[in-house]
């Protein structure tokens, strides 16, 4: 699942742990320690940046803008006839509120969503899983799902209602809920809920509302297991994605195998560059369908 011609977004170059990009017009220069090569444009294409994110010792960034960004300032997402609107705030970690390898993922999703509501007959439910800012919630939603976006951040949550609001995504397919993931799974077990789709993006670490500790190798088992406890055996989905090092595709697939998967996929996450053939790695995934595809 490789990025690549989107529209307001280019990855101009990159290598020696940073990105040159142009994100819906505002040209930077983000961290990306996975770049581990050369940059092939010079120096001088580098320097030429409206804002520029650096590391800090604390592990955080720090930003420097030639130019402060507009408060405003949105990407615009066309899928089918829709057009959606993810709001973009520069962050301190280097984070615009987009993770761009994650386009073709959304597009997944868009299609497994309409494919399971002609087979179900209503909205599927479904569950967005470490959902950050939302911009697959609003993918999901816009293809007729009802959503629950699940964060232990409160900020990313408001985040995600107000690319809601600009997206003219109505209130009722979206339940922005504060919690811990595990936390909210094994709420839905015992209350017996059941989902027709999860999408899981869990971090490498973290920590959840009640300061919760997430660590991917530690807890990834155990959190898949509950992710199949509650979805439905028949027409249902389940993404599972990794940006922890040394876990990779099949990995991944012989984490969330079962016997319920009709198909069963995986591969690598990337953005393509603009000008040339290279792709910037940004992670595995893993996907399971309890349906035929047609």
């Amino acid at each position: 699942m490789i990025t690549q011609n989107l529209p307001q977004y280019e990855l101009l170059d990159s290598g020696l742990g940073r990105k040159l990009e142009i994100i819906a017009g505002v040209k930077v220069v983000r961290p990306s320690p996975q770049a581990i090569w050369k940059p092939t444009l010079n120096e001088s294409k580098w320097r030429d940046v409206t804002s520029e994110c650096t590391r800090t010792k604390d592990g955080g960034g720090k930003w420097v803008h030639k130019v402060e960004p507009r408060p405003d300032l949105y990407l615009p997402f066309k899928i089918d006839n829709k057009e959606l609107k993810f709001r973009l705030k520069f962050t301190s970690f280097g984070h615009c509120g987009v993770f761009f390898e994650q386009i073709p993922v959304w597009q997944w999703l868009y299609e497994e969503v309409k494919t399971l509501k002609t087979r179900l007959g209503r909205a599927p439910k479904v569950i967005n899983l470490f959902g950050y800012t939302g911009c697959a919630s609003l993918v999901m939603a816009a293809a007729g799902a009802e959503v629950f976006h699940v964060d232990s951040a409160r900020g990313v949550l408001n985040w995600g209602k107000e690319s809601q609001e600009l997206s003219k995504i109505p209130a009722q397919s979206i339940r922005w809920v504060h919690e811990d993931a595990q936390a909210f799974l094994k709420h839905s077990f015992n209350k017996g809920f059941k989902y027709d789709g999860i999408l899981a993006d869990p971090p490498s670490w973290g920590h959840g509302v009640k300061k919760e500790v997430w660590d991917f190798e530690k807890h990834i088992h155990i959190l898949v297991e509950m992710l199949l406890a509650v979805l439905n055996k028949e027409n249902s989905f389940l993404f599972l994605s990794s940006h922890t090092h040394g876990v990779q595709t099949e990995a991944l697939k012989n984490i969330i195998a079962d016997k319920r998967w009709k198909t069963l996929e995986g591969g690598e996450l990337g953005v393509k560059h603009q000008n040339d053939t290279r792709i910037l790695p940004a992670g595995f995934y893993a996907a399971g369908r309890s349906y035929a595809k047609n």
